[in-house]
């Protein structure tokens, strides 16, 4: 692992937490392939019997380092992105996301697929890829309008809209609102809770609540990587990033 992604063991709990202050936890290419294999070998693993994704205090991630997405865009299936987002989809383990601080683009695409999520006060979700000129990713958009509904799934995927912790705790993304200085607590708290209870059962409860939509959430994470294929190296994503790294 990269002194931008630290990967701890406690116990029977496995904790992955993006830590690249500097950047706002921006990640790049090299991270998601950390994060992916670090979530494959949770999977092979029988000593995990559950995991925490977190990042630091007061912010979760910025999403994509979008120098190095426009050095190293998307447009393979095995991008270094896609393998994290398919590690993510397979995991056995139950996921528990602790957010604090700003999640965005990926920062709130990756939760769609976590078991539970922890949010603090000044923690807020968007997802800005139409003002990227590129489309959704993770299969949201099927996984967010079915969450939250067609009409707020469009405010948030088509304009980018913000959401607060407690807007997104109401419409049902994250399952409590907590102080900063307990999150981890309470991520650990869930999580030991987890480890208590018959393994196999809760990697077999978590598959079943699965299977009923992964055929078309896998249909619609296809799709989307062809879209982004066709987007993310056109000139309205090129002009997008171009207007990003300069103002940075």
């Amino acid at each position: 692992m990269s002194s931008y992604v630290q990967s701890e063991m406690h116990g029977s709990v496995l904790e992955l937490r993006i830590d690249r202050p500097a950047s706002k936890n921006a990640i790049t290419s090299e991270m998601y392939a950390q994060l992916a294999q670090a979530l494959q070998d949770a999977d092979a693993s029988d000593e995990v019997e559950a995991i925490i994704v977190m990042g630091g205090d007061g912010i979760f991630t910025a999403g994509n380092d979008i120098q190095d997405f426009v050095a190293f865009p998307p447009v393979t299936d095995d991008a270094p992105v896609w393998r994290f987002f398919r590690a993510l989809m397979n995991v056995r383990q139950p996921v528990i996301a602790a957010v604090d601080g700003p999640a965005i683009g990926i920062g709130t695409t990756m939760l769609l697929h976590a078991d539970f999520v922890f949010a603090t006060p000044r923690s807020f979700f968007a997802m800005p890829f139409t003002s990227l000129g590129i489309t959704p990713e993770g299969a949201a958009s099927f996984l967010l309008p079915l969450l939250v509904g067609r009409v707020r799934a469009a405010d948030l995927l088509l304009c980018g809209s913000r959401i607060s912790a407690e807007q997104a705790a109401s419409w049902g993304l994250v399952n409590a609102v907590v102080d900063a200085g307990t999150l981890r607590d309470t991520a650990y708290e869930r999580a030991r809770a987890l480890a208590k209870l018959p393994a196999d059962v809760v990697q077999r409860t978590k598959r079943l609540m699965k299977e009923g939509i992964e055929q078309w959430m896998m249909r619609q994470f296809s799709s989307e990587q062809q879209s982004m294929y066709e987007t993310v190296t056109a000139p309205a994503a090129k002009d997008a990033f171009a207007r990003f790294l300069q103002r940075r």
